[in-house]
């Protein structure tokens, strides 16, 4: 038999606001490695988007070969990576020298077909399974020519018409858009010279396994053959609500496939709310993740409030969380049709009405003490045009 394991998109160097991700994608790799050696895992699968940008920082470099310098040191298990969108393929590719004495397999570009195929093997050393790798990729890469979708389509399909063994089942591991899919929001949008989306009938007569990248949302899009998004392992952001994961595949003449659940490292709370109710909701939030929860509060106001944002990040505080994003939202009001004048009719103290009335629609009139101050800085500002004038 043979277990793989399949994860994507950890976009290490990721930062959210001014939040670090560093202390969160540290306990993703531990329990990663953890779970390598519970579940006896032959070969990682890491399809894309090892980091968030193609120049990540050198915590992110750190991170990145001091996780693989562990998987070698303290498994069996080989690794098999390929670039994503976010990466830089040369520079995943550059140690690859090294790579090979720590059974790891970096595939940065698009090359020869037959460099894309890897033959898998148990432990006994009988060949079971053979691997297409394709990392993320440009139009330009298929083809030099200004082909349509559907002719560059028929160039990927190359790759996937010349396996090193013809009798061997094949798995496919890729990062572009596949299928019909549901995207957690937090993707950029990648296509093919005018496909949208690679239909997954091009990998289906092929491969008994589609291991896929770059939508964050662990999803399968499509159950004959299993093609499958593992998804990131962290929240990117508050948007996304839904369980993480990474798939576990075990073949031995038969596939199965097994879901394991991430835990959340670092929550990510969103709470919709009332000026009414914003006490109350924030008294329930909950959380268990090791590290301090963040929380973005989205609050539905009739005006602005002076001081409210000091007041929740308090009572944040009290329950064990961070507010790392407030939103406010106003209240639509009808008011009545104003006659729209030309600003050169307008004195400089009715601008400065205008304006205030607009900023705060529900003040009957601008204070006494903003009135005054305005005048008092208006006629410094006269008397200064007066004096530069005399002289």
């Amino acid at each position: 038999m043979i277990k793989l394991l399949h994860t994507s998109d950890w976009h290490l160097g990721k930062r959210l606001f001014r939040l670090d991700r560093g202390e969160e994608h540290a306990l993703f790799l531990d329990w990663l490695i953890q779970t390598i050696k519970e579940e006896s895992i032959d070969y990682l699968l890491v399809a894309g988007d090892i980091f968030d940008v193609p120049t990540p920082p050198h915590s992110a470099l750190k991170m990145f070969f001091d996780f693989l310098g562990r998987l070698s040191k303290e498994t069996d298990c080989s690794c098999y990576i390929i670039a994503g969108n976010h990466d830089s393929g040369a520079l995943i590719n550059a140690p690859a020298a090294l790579y090979d004495e720590h059974r790891v397999n970096v595939w940065g570009k698009l090359e020869e077909i037959p460099k894309h195929w890897k033959i898998l093997k148990d432990k006994t050393g009988k060949e079971v399974l053979q691997l297409c790798a394709i990392p993320f990729f440009r139009h330009y890469e298929l083809s030099q020519e200004m082909e349509s979708g559907e002719e560059l389509l028929g160039q990927l399909i190359k790759y996937f018409e010349n396996p090193p063994n013809k009798e061997l089942p094949k798995i496919f591991m890729g990062h572009h858009l596949f299928g019909m899919f549901e995207a957690a929001g937090s993707e950029q949008v990648v296509s093919l010279s005018g496909l949208d989306s690679i239909p997954t009938k091009a990998l289906t007569p092929y491969f008994i396994y589609g291991a896929l990248g770059h939508i964050h949302k662990p999803q399968r899009i499509s159950r004959d053959p299993e093609i499958n998004y593992s998804g990131s392992p962290l929240q990117m952001r508050f948007s996304e609500q839904h369980e993480k994961s990474v798939q576990i595949l075990s073949f031995d003449g038969e596939l199965k496939i097994t879901k394991k659940t991430i835990p959340f490292f670092r929550e990510l709370l969103r709470l919709e709310t009332t000026l009414a109710d914003y006490k109350k909701d924030l008294k329930e939030l909950k959380s268990s993740s090791p590290l301090t929860p963040q929380v973005e509060v989205i609050l539905h106001l009739p005006a602005p409030q002076v001081g409210l944002t000091d007041e929740i990040k308090e009572q944040c505080l009290k329950q064990g969380v961070e507010l790392l994003s407030l939103i406010p939202v106003y209240e639509e009001k009808e008011y009545e049709q104003k006659e729209v004048r030309s600003l050169v009719d307008l004195s400089p103290f009715q601008l400065f009405e205008e304006f205030y009335k607009s900023k705060y629609p529900d003040e009957s009139s601008v204070p006494d003490e903003l009135k005054s101050d305005f005048l008092g800085l208006l006629a410094k500002a006269n008397h200064a045009s007066d004096k530069n004038q005399d002289s």
